[in-house]
């Protein structure tokens, strides 16, 4: 299974829950880790990045542009706490989209899924469509937008926007996966746009699990809380959710059992710092 994620990677601050540490950051690289423990999945990671980010890929981050292509590396600090987090955003003018390059039509041609997981309002509808003309029509396209959701003030400080490029971009996706933190209203959101773009919304309700609206069907996808004084890192688990329940959805096409799968990989993740994740997939 061949996927690829078009995102911003970022170097991520992080104080959470029970655990402070620097490390690479974004959807993609949470997304990442969870396809490389499964056996069948080659990732594949485009976004800008600067030689400041180098030092956290690793071996199992295979990014392009293979080299850096702009001077500095989006950061984010997050602070964690009870459920609530706050955030800072700096380097924001580096993170462009990356130009679509050989390389990369290349992976485009032999993927099965594409992400599209900004973490700021980057992509725009002539970009994307760019990269779905390069795309099989078997192939699962995905958008986790929370990088819509965002504007900055001039602290740096992250702020809520609208997602005013939802009626462009949506009808381009298969799939949606929002957080109920993402906007006042957002069940209600997804709900109408499941019947309004012919996609699949699924929200993230943490400890209370997810739901998913496909067409005028509404499936919940209740979970088993893990009690807040036994969580170490709680970074991540939108993403760690939506890698699940793609992978399982992709291979199963059934909604249910995707859900209650990703359910019990979201649930392993809060046991693990988010730069160390180790599934024990023998009990999913």
């Amino acid at each position: 299974m061949n996927i690829c994620i078009f995102t911003t990677v970022c170097i991520d601050h992080n104080v959470s829950e029970n655990a402070t540490y620097t490390s690479a950051g974004s959807p993609a690289i949470f997304l990442n880790k969870i396809f490389k423990q499964f056996d069948d999945c080659s990732v594949s990671i485009v976004s800008s990045y600067g030689a400041d980010f180098t030092k956290y890929l690793g071996d199992s981050v295979n990014i392009f542009p293979l080299k850096p292509n702009v001077s500095k590396t989006l950061v984010y600090e997050n602070v964690s706490k009870a459920g609530l987090r706050t955030q800072k955003a700096f380097n924001r003018d580096q993170a462009i989209a990356v130009d679509l390059d050989d390389s990369i039509i290349n992976v485009l041609h032999e993927a099965d899924i594409v992400f599209f997981a900004p973490l700021l309002p980057t992509f725009g509808k002539d970009y994307v469509s760019s990269v779905v003309a390069n795309l099989n029509s078997s192939v699962l396209k995905i958008l986790i937008p929370q990088g819509f959701y965002r504007e900055f003030d001039a602290k740096d400080n992250v702020l809520v926007r609208e997602f005013i490029e939802a009626k462009d971009l949506l009808p381009l996706m298969d799939i949606l996966f929002v957080s109920e933190h993402d906007s006042l209203g957002m069940i209600a959101e997804a709900k109408e746009w499941a019947l309004s773009s012919n996609l699949i919304s699924v929200v993230t309700l943490g400890e209370k699990g997810a739901v998913a609206f496909k067409d005028k069907t509404e499936i919940m996808f209740p979970t088993i809380p893990v009690p807040a004084n036994e969580i170490i890192d709680s970074v991540g688990s939108g993403e760690v959710f939506a890698a699940a329940f793609v992978y399982k959805y992709k291979k199963i096409g059934n909604l249910e059992e995707a859900g209650k799968f990703a359910n019990a990989v979201a649930r392993q993740k809060l046991f693990y710092k988010s730069n160390n994740i180790k599934l024990d997939l023998k009990n999913l």
